[in-house]
């Protein structure tokens, strides 16, 4: 589908299905976390929380006072052509490094619990191919799935949680209230863990222009919020059920979680967490499918090209590299993400925000 014919019929997506594509931006990540407490886990989370709240709002507001309906029309109009060209490369590097965190982390998990005996090479590449075939259609098409999969995400993740909060021990969150009594970990590590949720919610950038901007602010921050819930009932739970130390052992929290569920005497382990697995395998497509329509429209930006389908399979055989690479030694790809949340998050949309502002002013004044 044509860029330009997506960005006039912003009214297809609903606020429901906005708030959706925000918070499904960010589940990938959220599925693999908390895989490392430290001191003041806690209050990371929160701060990591509130300055992505933030910057959604800032988001928000550069779409209300701009005459822009696309993020790459954005950047133009702020910093002009070739600077936005040289942000817009950048940001499609910045997708690419999260699709690849997201397939490796799915990879490993399916063949840990699901599918031992299958190739590590077969599973990133029905899933790379499942994407490409979901995003060809656009981000309407997305939004549309996502939300006829959410309840079916929701409802069982909200079950999981809530044996989870029936199961646990308080008794085990005492050192997350207690900060001193844990070992400090090196700030590139809870970076990772604190805002691999969060950090994919980036992508709200690149669709937040398709819908109507007075209500554009609700939608990015109710998602935003929402997702921020979720991820502080999975470090409660996760932390109450297996302790802070054994948590920290877990290559998966959530996942294991899944498999030790229970309703009174009656076990769901083993059968409940295929479910899960499932689950969580539909909800990563949706999520590596937002980020790879990022990636393909931040190089439509960057060179100028109308259609994102150019590089929907262009980019298929990189990234399905770059991912069976990662799977031995994922290092790299960790270090683009991690660096790229913060950049994006923390520095991109301030800086748009602040140059949207002082034209604004500049505007009224002249």
């Amino acid at each position: 589908m044509n860029v330009m014919n997506e960005n006039n019929a912003n009214s297809a997506f609903s606020e429901w299905q906005l708030t959706v594509l925000v918070m499904t931006a960010g589940m990938g990540g959220m599925y693999f976390y908390p895989e490392t407490f430290g001191r003041w886990s806690g209050m990371e989370l929160l701060l990591a929380a509130a300055a992505v709240l933030l910057a959604m709002g800032m988001l928000a507001k550069c779409f209300s006072l701009s005459q822009s309906l696309s993020f790459p029309e954005l950047l133009r109009e702020n910093f002009g052509g070739l600077p936005a060209r040289i942000i817009l490369a950048g940001t499609a590097v910045y997708f690419a490094a999260e699709i690849c965190c997201v397939t490796v982390k799915q990879t490993r998990m399916t063949g840990l619990f699901l599918l031992e005996k299958t190739p590590p090479q077969v599973i990133p590449a029905v899933a790379l191919l499942t994407v490409c075939f979901l995003i060809t259609s656009g981000i309407r098409q997305v939004a549309r799935t996502a939300e006829l999969l959410f309840p079916a995400v929701a409802v069982p993740l909200l079950f999981i949680l809530t044996m989870g909060l029936f199961t646990l021990d308080y008794g085990e969150l005492l050192p997350l209230l207690r900060p001193g009594r844990l070992p400090s970990v090196p700030a590139e590590q809870w970076l990772s863990h604190w805002l691999s949720p969060l950090g994919g919610i980036a992508a709200a950038a690149f669709f937040a222009g398709y819908y109507e901007k007075r209500r554009l602010r609700r939608c990015l921050l109710s998602g935003t919020l929402l997702l921020s819930v979720l991820c502080v009932g999975v470090l409660v739970c996760c932390a109450g059920v297996f302790s802070v130390e054994g948590t920290n052992h877990l290559a998966f929290p959530l996942t294991e979680l899944s498999r030790v569920v229970s309703i009174g005497n009656i076990s769901l382990n083993h059968r409940f967490d295929i479910l899960y697995i499932m689950i969580y395998n539909a909800v990563t497509l949706l999520s590596a499918g937002i980020l790879l329509y990022c990636c393909c429209i931040s190089l439509c930006g960057a060179f100028h090209v109308r259609s994102h389908s150019v590089f929907n399979f262009l980019l298929l055989p990189v990234i399905y590299t770059l991912s069976y690479v990662s799977l031995s030694d994922d290092r790299i790809a960790i270090l683009i993400a991690d660096g790229g949340k913060v950049i994006f998050l923390f520095g991109l949309i301030p800086a748009i925000y602040l140059a949207t502002i002082w034209k604004k002013r500049k505007a009224r004044s002249a």
